[in-house]
C-alpha cells in the first residue's frame, strides 16, 4: 500500500519553463488526500522557492529542501541539519579554488558574489525566492546548508569525480547535469524521507519517489518503488526501479494517475 509519494522538482516534476500541469496534480491531490497519502516535495532547491510552487495545498504538503537538511510541513519547518562552520569554510575555500559560478544556501536566503555575471544571478533566481549578493562568503551570517558550483556540462562528471577523491569526508553529488552540490558527508533527500518515516510511522515500502539527478540516488534507493525520468542522468536511471517519460510530458502526473488508478 503506498502511504508515501516524493518527487524531485527539476527535470522531474517541472518542464523546462518550470511549470507544471495544476488541474492534473490537483486532481490526484485530491484522491492522495482521501486515502491518507502524504505528499512530499523532496529538491535541491530553496525551501521558500519549493513553498511558491504549491500555493493551493501548501499547508497540506511536506517539504525535504537542501537535499534533506531541511524539512517542513507547509510553513512549519520540522527539522534542520545545517553545516558545521568548519565544514562550511572549507567548502568555500574549495570553492575559491575551482574559478567556477557559487552559490551558498542558507536558511534566510541563498548567496551569491556580486562579481558573477549578471547572466549567472538571473538563472539562479529561478531556482530561489529569496537571493542576496554579497563580496564575500565570509561575511555571510545564516545557517548554511550546503555550497553548489556551476561548472560546463562535459566536465561535471569529471571535477565531481576528482572532489569525491580529494575529500572523501565531505559529500558531494550532482545536482543537475551542470551542478555540484557540497555539503555534509552522508546528507541526502534519504535521510528527509527517513525522518519522516519516523515522524508519520510510514515505512520506506510504503514509499514511492521520483527523480533525475545524482541527488535523488539516495531517495530512489530507499522508497520502496522509484522512478527515472527519461532524462534522467546515468547514476539516477540506475538507482530507479522504472524509467518514465521526460518532465514536459508531465510523466511523474501521469505515473501517479497509474499508481492511484484514475
Amino acid at each position: 500500500m503506498i502511504k508515501l509519494i516524493a518527487t524531485d522538482m527539476d527535470g522531474t516534476w517541472l518542464t523546462d519553463e518550470k511549470q507544471y500541469d495544476r488541474q492534473l496534480f490537483l486532481r490526484e491531490f485530491e484522491e492522495m488526500q482521501k486515502r491518507n497519502i502524504k505528499f512530499v516535495v523532496a529538491s535541491g532547491n530553496q525551501y521558500a522557492n519549493l513553498m511558491t510552487r504549491f500555493p493551493e495545498v501548501l499547508n497540506k504538503i511536506y517539504f525535504i529542501a537542501e537535499n534533506g537538511a531541511l524539512v517542513a510541513k507547509g510553513k512549519q519547518i520540522l527539522h534542520i541539519d545545517a553545516l558545521s562552520r568548519e565544514l562550511y569554510q572549507t567548502l568555500i575555500k574549495i570553492a575559491s579554488n575551482y574559478h567556477y559560478p557559487a552559490i551558498v544556501m542558507g536558511l534566510v536566503s541563498a548567496y551569491v558574489k556580486d562579481t558573477n555575471s549578471k547572466a549567472y544571478i538571473k538563472e539562479m533566481r529561478k531556482y530561489v525566492e529569496h537571493l542576496e549578493l554579497v563580496k564575500s562568503f565570509a561575511e555571510i551570517n545564516d545557517q548554511i546548508f550546503k555550497v553548489s558550483l556551476t561548472v560546463p556540462e562535459n566536465k561535471m562528471l569529471t571535477i565531481l569525480q576528482e572532489l569525491q577523491e580529494k575529500y572523501p569526508n565531505i559529500g558531494f553529488v550532482s545536482g543537475a547535469a551542470d551542478s555540484i552540490d557540497m555539503q555534509t558527508k552522508g546528507m541526502n533527500k534519504a535521510v528527509g524521507l527517513e525522518y519522516l518515516s519516523k515522524k508519520l510511522g510510514i515505512k520506506s515500502t510504503e514509499m514511492v519517489a521520483f527523480g533525475d539527478s545524482g541527488n535523488d540516488v539516495g531517495m530512489l534507493k530507499y522508497a520502496g518503488r522509484s522512478f527515472a525520468t527519461g532524462t534522467a542522468l546515468v547514476e539516477a536511471k540506475k538507482a530507479a526501479d522504472q524509467i518514465i517519460g521526460s518532465s514536459n510530458e508531465s510523466a511523474v502526473q501521469k505515473e501517479i494517475l497509474k499508481l492511484l488508478n484514475i
